[in-house]
C-alpha cells in the first residue's frame, strides 16, 4: 500500500512539474508577455491570475495522479499485455479527458473531441512503441549478459 501511495505522490509532483514546463513553453511559443498557466479563455474564468495558477496546479497534480495510478495496470501479471494496454488506454482517456477539458485545452463539441481523441491515441501509440522498443533492448542486453556468463562457466 505504501508503494502505491508513494507512486501517487510522485505522479502528482511530476504532473505539476510537467504542467508548469509545458505552460511556460507555450507562453514563450505564443509570445505572451505575462505567465498564463493555460489558455486565455481558461484564465479569464478567474477573478485573479493567482487563482488560475492554483487551479492549474491542482489539475496538473490530478493529471499526474491519473498517469501514475494508470501505470500500475501494467503490474497486473495475470492479464495479457493486450488487456493491460487496452485497460490502461481507456483509464488514461476516461480520466484525463475531463481534466484536459477543465484546463480548456479543447472545446466540447464533436470535431474538437475527435481531434483530441486522435491526438491522444497517436501520442499513446507512439509512447507505447517507444516503451516496447526500450523493453526489447533491455531483454536483449539481459540475454547477452546471461549468454556471456553461461559461456564463461562452460569453457
Amino acid at each position: 500500500m505504501k508503494k502505491y501511495i508513494l507512486s501517487a505522490i510522485k505522479g502528482m509532483f511530476l504532473g505539476i512539474a510537467i504542467g508548469l514546463c509545458i505552460s511556460i513553453f507555450f507562453d514563450y511559443l505564443n509570445g505572451a508577455d505575462t505567465y498564463l498557466p493555460s489558455t486565455p479563455v481558461f484564465t479569464s474564468h478567474f477573478a485573479r491570475p493567482l487563482n488560475a495558477v492554483t487551479f492549474s496546479v491542482v489539475l496538473w497534480a490530478l493529471m499526474g495522479l491519473v498517469f501514475s495510478i494508470g501505470a500500475l495496470i501494467f503490474q497486473i501479471e495475470r492479464w495479457t499485455l493486450l488487456k493491460r494496454t487496452i485497460v490502461n488506454f481507456f483509464v488514461y482517456y476516461i480520466f484525463f479527458t475531463p481534466l484536459a477539458f477543465m484546463a480548456h485545452w479543447f472545446i466540447i463539441d464533436l470535431p474538437h473531441i475527435l481531434v483530441f481523441t486522435i491526438i491522444f491515441t497517436l501520442i499513446y501509440v507512439l509512447i507505447w512503441f517507444i516503451n516496447a522498443q526500450l523493453i526489447k533492448n533491455d531483454i536483449k542486453q539481459i540475454n547477452e549478459s546471461y549468454i556471456l556468463k553461461c559461456s564463461f562457466f562452460v569453457s
